[in-house]
């Protein structure tokens, strides 16, 4: 006479191999997201390879530059390694982490405030980056709390389309993420004169609630 297993014991069969298949699929799941979070971990302290090509097309002729869209200024620190397309997005959470090709980058971008005019016409407007390894996107502004190295890194150039501004650094500070700048745009707790005003802001790594801040006079060129 043929065995035949009981229906329950079958049952159980059928669930432990739809369980082992999605421990399975699980597994890979998270071998596939552990090797992305290693290899965007990597890249963070990289530069995508067309940053450098739009670099040398602003510096070799910024009047014939093909501004991509989202772009709205070419930002340059001479002596710096800030140099970098300056995006503006419909919120300020977009480009901290997307390029400026719209592609995910744990490095994000430098970005312009949304609320800001994109021809930089406001009395202040706040240009906001990652403070990245290996002295990218943002890292410089903390060093101009070194007087030696504010004084040697004061100038730099904002270009906008059929434009720019002359930038002339004059001063560096700590706020709190609190700070009126950053709810009004207004730089009334900086005590600013009666030029227009770039602020560079990216985060403060002593402490999660501030900002290092570097404040630019922005003047036509």
């Amino acid at each position: 006479m043929e065995y035949t297993s009981p229906r329950y014991l079958v049952v159980l069969r059928g669930v432990s191999f739809m369980l082992d298949a999605v421990e399975i699929v699980i597994l890979f799941a998270i071998c596939a997201l552990v090797s992305y979070a290693i290899y965007d971990g990597v890249n963070a302290g990289r530069e995508p390879n067309e940053i450098a090509e739009l670099r040398e097309q602003v510096a070799e002729d910024v009047e014939s530059f093909e501004w991509r869209e989202g772009m709205v200024a070419w930002l340059r620190i001479d002596g710096t390694r800030i140099d970098y397309p300056v995006m503006q997005g419909d919120d300020n959470k977009w480009y901290l982490t997307h390029d400026y090709l719209g592609r995910y980058a744990a490095s994000g971008s430098v970005f312009l405030d949304y609320r800001n005019r994109a021809d930089f016409g406001d009395y202040v407007s706040i240009i906001y980056g990652h403070r990245m390894n290996g002295d990218l996107m943002f890292s410089d502004v903390a060093k101009y709390a070194d007087d030696e190295f504010f004084a040697a890194h004061q100038s730099g150039r904002l270009f906008v389309r059929g434009g720019g501004y002359e930038l002339l650094a004059i001063e560096y500070r700590v706020l709190s993420v609190e700070d009126g700048i950053y709810s009004r745009l207004d730089g009334s707790s900086l005590g600013l004169g009666d030029d227009k005003y770039i602020i560079l802001s990216t985060c403060d790594r002593a402490a999660r609630a501030k900002r290092d801040i570097l404040v630019l006079r922005a003047r036509s060129l």
